[in-house]
C-alpha cells in the first residue's frame, strides 16, 4: 500500500517500466525555455511514482528540481485547484514542496495540450514507521483540512471515493473479471471467486454500518485524496513535506482520516511474497496518528468521525487492492490471488476491532 516517495507522485506507480512517459530533448527544451534556472548542469530521468506522468531532476545553478508532466488525462482545471490547494496548505502550516514560478509568473504551464509543473527537490527520507512521524502526519492533516474548510474548487474537483461502496463494488467486479483471464487451474480460479465473494459480503455490511452511523449526514469537503506515507517526505522525525495534490477531490473528511489512519499504522510489509506479510495495524501509530489529528481544533467533531473509521477503513484497503488489478490483472506484478489473500487477512482483522479502533479516536 505504500508507494516510494515522490514530491509529485500521481499514485498509479504498478506495471510495467517498458511502458513509463518519458519526456523527449525537443519537449525538455522548450519546457525549460519557461522557466529562469540559469546554467543547468545535469537532468536525469526520476524512475519514481506514476509512469503515466513523466518526471525529471533538474541540478541547475538555481537549485535542484523536479519536473513533472502531468498524466495525459489530467485537466487544467483540476491542475489549477492543486496548486491552489497546496499554497492553502502551505499557508495553513504544512509544509509542501513548493512549485517554481514560469518567467511569466503562474506555476502550471501548458504546452502543446499537455501539463507541465516544476518543483523545488526536498531531499527528504521515506517515513520510518516511527510513532512520533505517524503523530505529525496527523498533525499535518488536521492543519490541511483545517486550511481547506470552505474552499470551493467544483470546476476542478472529482466527487466520492472508496466511501462509496457501490462503486468499490463495480471496481471488484471488474477486478474479479481481469485477474480470472490471467488465472489458470480451477483451483486457483475457485480461490479468487472465493475473495470476491467475501469481500462483496463486507461491502454489504459495511455499506449498512456507514448508514447506521451517519456516513450520510456528513459534508463533503476539499481533501488531500491521497495522504500516506508515499506522499509525504522527512528529516529524521520532522515532516519535510506532504506532496502529490493530484488526487485532490471532494469527500467526507472521515474518509481521508480513517485511510490516513490505516496507512500510516499498517504493519510494516517486506518483499514480494504477501503470504509472508505483517497482518494488521501497528496500535502504537494509530494511537499516536489519532492523538497527532486530534491536538489540531477539529473541522469535524471527532465523536461524529470516531464511528465511521473502521467501516471505511475495510472499504479503503478492498478499494486499494480492487483498482490496480481491475487496471492489469495483478497488483505491481504480485499476483491477484496471493494479494487479494493478504488483503482478506487485513479486512478480517480491522472487522474483528471496530470497536477498539473507532475508541483511538475517541468513539
Amino acid at each position: 500500500m505504500e508507494q516510494p516517495a515522490d514530491p509529485n507522485n500521481d499514485s498509479s506507480s504498478g506495471g510495467s517500466e517498458s511502458q513509463r512517459e518519458q519526456l523527449q530533448p525537443r519537449e525538455i527544451a522548450q519546457v525549460l525555455s519557461h522557466y529562469d534556472l540559469g546554467v543547468i548542469a545535469r537532468i536525469r530521468e526520476y524512475r519514481r511514482g506514476s509512469r503515466r506522468a513523466a518526471k525529471l531532476k533538474l541540478d541547475t545553478e538555481r537549485g535542484e528540481f523536479l519536473l513533472k508532466r502531468k498524466a495525459a488525462t489530467h485537466t487544467r482545471e483540476r491542475a489549477d485547484a492543486g496548486h491552489l490547494l497546496q499554497a492553502h496548505a502551505a499557508e495553513g502550516g504544512v509544509p509542501i514542496a513548493a512549485l517554481f514560478p514560469l518567467r511569466r509568473g503562474g506555476t502550471l504551464l501548458e504546452l502543446d495540450g499537455r501539463l507541465y509543473e516544476l518543483y523545488r527537490w526536498v531531499p527528504g527520507a521515506r517515513f520510518e514507521h516511527d510513532p512520533a512521524q505517524a503523530r505529525e502526519a496527523g498533525v499535518a492533516l488536521a492543519r490541511m483540512h483545517r486550511a481547506f474548510a470552505g474552499l470551493e474548487f467544483a470546476a476542478g474537483m472529482p466527487t466520492g471515493g472508496f466511501s462509496e461502496t457501490s462503486a468499490v463494488e463495480r471496481s471488484l467486479a471488474q477486478a474479479h473479471a481481469a485477474a480470472a483471464a490471467r488465472t489458470t487451474g480451477d483451483d486457483e480460479r475457485a480461490l479468487l471467486a472465493g475473495f470476491v465473494g467475501s469481500f462483496a459480503q463486507h461491502l454489504a455490511r459495511i455499506e449498512k454500518k456507514l448508514v447506521e452511523k451517519g456516513l450520510p449526514l456528513q459534508q463533503v469537503s476539499v481533501c488531500h485524496g491521497d495522504f500516506h506515507p508515499g506522499n509525504t517526505l522527512w528529516f529524521g522525525v520532522t515532516l519535510g513535506a506532504v506532496i502529490d495534490f493530484d488526487s485532490a477531490r471532494y469527500e467526507s473528511l472521515a474518509a481521508e482520516v480513517a485511510n490516513a489512519m490505516l496507512q500510516f499504522s499498517l504493519k510494516h510489509r517486506v518483499g514480494e511474497n504477501p503470504d509472508a506479510w505483517q497482518i494488521g495495524l501497528d496500535i502504537d501509530r494509530l494511537h499516536a496518528f489519532s492523538a497527532g489529528y486530534r491536538s489540531v481544533p477539529a473541522t469535524v467533531p471527532h465523536a461524529q468521525l470516531a464511528p465511521l473509521l473502521p467501516w471505511l477503513m475495510m472499504s479503503a484497503v478492498v478499494a486499494e487492492a480492487a483498482g490496480p488489478i481491475a487496471r492489469d490483472g495483478d497488483f505491481a506484478g504480485i499476483p491477484a490471488v496471493p494479494f487479494l489473500r493478504a488483503t482478506s487477512r487485513c479486512v478480517d482483522w480491522i472487522s474483528d476491532r471496530t470497536r477498539a479502533i473507532s475508541s483511538v479516536f475517541g468513539g
